[in-house]
């Protein structure tokens, strides 16, 4: 009986493995791809709001003259960056921190919303 003891906790990590026990192994990492996914979005809206800025326009720009600032920047995505442009211009349209001039959708001209950004309206 004392010899039996030892042998059961080793059948059950053999048993472990079986089933595949490295599953727990892969979710931290998982973990970590989501956090980077989630970042993303705000990286994109600063940009938008810093590209406004910096072409200080007076009737907003265009999604076109945003793409052409924006892919300057050494970390911007050149494959898929256009798209997540008009995601996080249509989501700063909806936070009323962008005010559409022109245009429906990420197609038109876009100002800052000043207002919101200074907080003058509270």
């Amino acid at each position: 009986e004392a010899e039996e003891a030892p042998l059961s906790p080793e059948k059950k990590a053999a048993a472990k493995k079986a089933k595949g026990g490295g599953g727990a192994s892969l979710s931290p990492s998982k973990k970590r791809k989501n956090n980077k996914k989630k970042n993303q979005p705000g990286k994109y809206s600063q940009l938008v709001v810093e590209t406004i800025r910096k072409l200080g326009e007076r009737n907003g720009s265009s999604l076109a003259k945003i793409y052409n600032e924006a892919k300057k920047v050494a970390w911007f995505d050149q494959q898929n960056g256009r798209t997540y442009l008009k995601y996080s211009i249509k989501a700063l349209v909806q936070n009323d921190t962008l005010l559409q001039v022109k245009g429906t959708g990420a197609n038109g001209s876009f100002k800052l919303n000043r207002k919101k950004l200074e907080g003058g309206g509270e």
